[in-house]
């Protein structure tokens, strides 16, 4: 699994987002959800890479690829690069786009890899504070 992250999400091989893909859409297909909220990246991040890892295995074989929303996120440095007790006490780095409502909705966050929770558990507070019915997690890693 290192070195599939290694290369898809550190390297930028998108090529790679077809090992996972189906096996993420399908788990995904068997929760109750109004709504998918993929956990962002941030702009430089995107610009560097040229895509979301998690995004790319969601972007196809959903029913409504164009209602996959997401969430803003401004970020110092990345998950990755912290240790666990820095990434314990980070702040609340996201925020909801101002067109984006979730009030009595079952909401799936998703993400790559659950290291210390903290990042699926910042989404999640924002997106029940916002008035989110349910949140649930679900990530391709542990």
């Amino acid at each position: 699994m290192h070195d599939y992250f290694q290369r898809y999400k550190f390297q930028g091989d998108y090529r790679l987002r077809a090992v996972f893909a189906a096996a993420m859409q399908q788990r995904l297909a068997t929760l109750a959800a109004d709504c998918v909220v993929a956990i962002p990246v941030t702009p430089a991040t995107m610009q560097y890479r040229g895509f979301n890892q998690v995004t790319g295995w969601l972007g196809t074989g959903l029913n409504d690829p164009v209602g996959l929303q997401t969430i803003a996120q401004t970020k110092a440095r990345p998950q990755s690069q912290k240790t666990r007790a820095e990434r314990l006490t980070t702040s609340q780095p996201f925020s909801l786009s101002s067109t984006f409502t979730v009030t009595n909705q079952r909401v799936v966050i998703v993400d790559d890899i659950y290291t210390t929770g903290r990042t699926i558990r910042h989404a999640a507070d924002l997106l029940l504070e916002s008035g989110a019915k349910s949140v649930i997690g679900l990530t391709l890693a542990r």
